[in-house]
């Protein structure tokens, strides 16, 4: 960083804003974590980890949970990240073909022209046709616990999500749809015949030995999100937020990744250099690079205006709204529950920010500009 901005004044301006955005109420808590140039810099923790009670009402002060850094958030789809890795590893031992027709694998696509020509490339980059949520959790009983991965609720849910119909063709168009990656989901786990949570857990988590990165935490260690009385789940902590990940056992393509910030700061490194020793270079850098000229071709400079950001295999590129002023080669992604990821090779910049804007409520507050803020600071000191 320049020879005027040292790590204690950086930490200093992102505590400043932290403290701030919880005073404003925008998020209860917030942790942060930075490395510039590959010295990462100690995290800064602000807020409570933990406000409202599993009743919804207002803590006492006494009976708060502050945050801290070793404090665990519901990543959201900052999951997505993880889920197109795993899709690559799986591609490189050879399981899974990303421009191979999904229909292929999953019986549910071979009916219908345009659905029999959706890849696996076409889930990953957000240009499948498929709408962006799956409603087909709704109208039925919630259930009071994530269902097992071989349960008949699971398959069930899992049959009606894949049996989404296409808004558009195949690579005509882009449109960020989680309903895509769970049906990326569904074709690992046939194709592999294992489980998703194994399948990332075995092919990505444990092979990289970053800790405190998992589908199992432990709630105590877990930063709240909302207040669910509707779905009788009162206040969720320790259990993925996102209700689509929940039915489909907890753990998905879409959402269900829990994490602490220095332990994704870690990951973001590795991403940043390219995952050496887990995938090819060729393949680590089909996440790197802009996707949409290679499925869309002369659609994706419309898509890329509409946009204003790039498509990699799970990565967003250049996504000024959150990653900051300076983002224009910055890839990550960012999560409802208020979290992002955020790395720069030419900078040499990573950094996380966790937030649990959603306690107690999702409509209290939008992340956006506090993550742009915290990015400008630190693209500033870079």
């Amino acid at each position: 960083m320049p020879a005027s901005t040292t790590a204690e004044e950086l930490r200093g301006r992102i505590r400043q804003l932290l403290e701030v955005a919880v005073a404003a109420g925008v998020t209860p808590s917030a942790v942060c974590a930075v490395s510039l140039g590959g010295q990462a810099l100690e995290p800064v923790a602000v807020g409570d980890a933990v406000r409202y009670g599993s009743d919804g009402t207002l803590l006492a002060p006494e009976e708060r949970v502050p945050a801290r850094a070793e404090a665990l958030y519901d990543l959201a789809s900052v999951t997505k990240i993880f889920s197109a890795l795993t899709c690559l590893v799986l591609a490189d031992q050879g399981t899974l073909d990303l421009d191979a027709p999904v229909a292929e694998t999953l019986a549910s696509y071979r009916n219908g022209a345009e659905r029999r020509t959706v890849t696996l490339r076409h889930l990953l980059t957000h240009t499948s046709g498929l709408p962006p949520v799956w409603p087909g959790w709704r109208g039925r009983p919630f259930p009071e616990a994530p269902p097992g991965i071989r349960d008949p609720l699971r398959r069930e849910l899992l049959a009606d999500l894949l049996s989404t119909g296409l808004e558009h063709p195949p690579g005509q168009s882009f449109a960020y749809s989680c309903v895509g990656y769970n049906t990326a989901m569904a074709v690992a786990e046939t194709a592999a015949d294992t489980p998703w949570p194994e399948l990332v857990t075995s092919r990505v988590l444990e092979p990289l030995g970053i800790p405190d990165l998992t589908f199992t935490p432990d709630p105590e260690r877990c930063a709240a999100t909302e207040f669910c009385p509707e779905l009788h789940r009162g206040t969720v902590r320790g259990c993925v937020h996102d209700e689509s990940a929940f039915v489909l056992g907890g753990a998905a393509a879409n959402a269900g990744l829990f994490g602490t910030a220095e332990g994704l700061l870690e990951f973001g490194e590795r991403l940043r250099q390219g995952f050496s020793g887990l995938l090819p270079e060729g393949l680590a850098a089909q996440m790197w690079t802009d996707q949409l000229p290679v499925v869309m071709g002369s659609a994706a400079g419309a898509a890329r205006a509409q946009s204003g950001f790039g498509q990699g295999l799970g990565l967003r590129i250049g996504q000024a709204s959150w990653m900051g002023r300076s983002s224009a080669r910055a890839r990550g992604h960012n999560g409802f529950t208020g979290t992002s990821l955020l790395t720069d090779r030419d900078r040499g910049i990573t950094l996380v920010l966790l937030t649990n804007r959603v306690h107690p409520s999702r409509s209290a507050s939008v992340a956006n500009p506090l993550r742009a803020a915290v990015a400008d600071a630190v693209f500033a000191a870079a």
